[in-house]
């Protein structure tokens, strides 16, 4: 059972009014004693409604009591001689009689406070529930982003596995030297398209103000084929034709036309 809509519902406040069935005041005071939230909803609406009365209730003057019972008197007698007379002194329009006292304004004072005290409890659950629906738009908007993450990386397993399984592909393994023994990355390059596409499988932090470049050796020279980025998969990097082998060095941001052999971290040949 979903106690949040049941507790939406407004079944619990009619039934705090008593104009529930007695069908439903067995249903709420079953589920009221199965569910705690419910209950404790169904306590807090009552409790609500008692404080705004009593905050706002006011102390009737000692006479009161005569008053209200004399004026029953007098018109019941009323009723009984002349119904229509009954019915233009309730009119809205009749001039109030500020001597004589009429137990119907104080059954509309009861009415508007309790028509106030809902109105400011539906008032709270009305923002309340405005504070679920932007929770379930944020919530909505973090699938939406995450599927499409997904969905991205899905597409680019799809062309990472495509291109490794393109047999007009060679695929050149660069092993770890000297200042990273343990660094790896991989280059697949297609000899007949001369398309370049590099992994990274393992390679030392790049320090602050540093990036790693690709270079090809191509006829005993080195040439540049681009900046290596961040991110996992394979990455395009610039064609090339005739290479030799493949291997990557740690250079200053934005990259340097000639490769610095002392921080050359990893190479393979084709």
């Amino acid at each position: 059972m979903n106690t949040e809509e049941y507790i939406a519902s407004g079944i619990l406040e009619s039934y705090v009014l008593g104009n529930t069935t007695p069908e439903e005041n067995a249903e709420v005071e079953k589920y009221a004693t199965t569910y705690p939230e419910i209950k404790r909803e169904l306590e807090a609406i009552e409790i609500a409604i008692n404080k705004y009365a009593t905050q706002h209730s006011v102390t009737p003057p000692s006479h009161l009591k005569e008053k209200i019972l004399g004026s029953i008197s007098v018109e019941n007698k009323t009723i009984q001689t002349n119904r229509e007379s009954i019915v233009r002194n309730i009119q809205p329009t009749q001039p109030r009689d500020d001597s004589s006292f009429s137990y119907w304004s104080v059954a509309a004072t009861i009415l508007f406070l309790v028509s106030a005290g809902f109105a400011i409890y539906f008032y709270t659950r009305v923002n309340k529930l405005d504070g679920y629906l932007d929770n379930l738009t944020k919530i909505n908007t973090s699938l939406g982003d995450s599927i499409k993450s997904i969905s991205s990386n899905y597409h680019q397993m799809e062309n990472d596995l495509a291109i490794l399984k393109d047999p007009t592909y060679k695929i050149v393994e660069l092993k770890g030297l000297k200042p990273a023994p343990d660094a790896k990355a991989m280059v697949c390059w297609s000899p007949g398209e001369k398309k370049v596409y590099i992994e990274v499988d393992k390679l030392p932090a790049v320090p602050k103000g540093m990036q790693y470049q690709l270079w090809a050796i191509v006829d005993g020279k080195p040439v540049s084929e681009g900046m290596l980025g961040p991110g996992s998969g394979l990455h395009r990097m610039i064609d090339v034709e005739n290479a030799q082998a493949f291997a990557i060095t740690l250079e200053k941001e934005g990259g340097s036309p000639t490769p610095t052999m002392d921080a050359m971290y990893v190479m393979g040949t084709v």
